[in-house]
């Protein structure tokens, strides 16, 4: 399959842009820019009638495990309220289940269903068809380039 076919954005690569950071400070300000323009862009290409990026980063958080609606607020730095009204409108969707926790009758864990775990795989299949419209532009010395970048980055997050 061609991601080319199914990516509802093209990318459009312009001229490239030269990056003249001549020192850390300046290099360190340039990829901040660059990493929340394209960290903007992607959570725009999964927004959608079916999930919001908020609703995304609930169900991102729920794949691995259940979590209570506290720990949910914690993870996305929202409040409790903001994150009420977030699990309300998935569990309306059937994209999440709450159950009452078997060990503390007092806490509400939040689970995801497979509903909401397809809904959380077409977004992010979404997000990556974006980024690979723009990846096959690029020539293969730059895509080599942004495989050694994404390596570095994720050793820098890593720490």
């Amino acid at each position: 399959m061609n991601v080319t076919e199914n990516a509802p954005n093209p990318i459009r690569i312009a001229t490239t842009r030269v990056c003249n950071a001549t020192n850390t400070g300046d290099l360190a300000a340039e990829l901040r820019v660059a990493v929340m323009k394209t960290s903007r862009r992607l959570r725009l290409e999964s927004s959608s009638e079916t999930l919001t990026p908020a609703q995304y980063s609930v169900l991102a958080g729920l794949r691995h495990e259940q979590r209570t609606l506290g720990e949910l607020a914690t993870r996305e730095q929202v409040t409790a309220p903001s994150m009420t009204r977030i699990v309300k409108s998935l569990l309306e969707a059937g994209f999440i289940t709450r159950t009452v926790s078997e060990s503390d009758a007092r806490q509400v864990l939040i689970a995801l269903t497979p509903e909401g775990m397809d809904a959380f795989q077409g977004a992010r299949n979404q997000r990556t068809a974006w980024l690979a419209v723009g990846l096959e532009a690029l020539d293969p010395k730059d895509r080599a380039t942004l495989a050694r970048a994404a390596a570095l980055l994720q050793e820098m997050s890593a720490k």
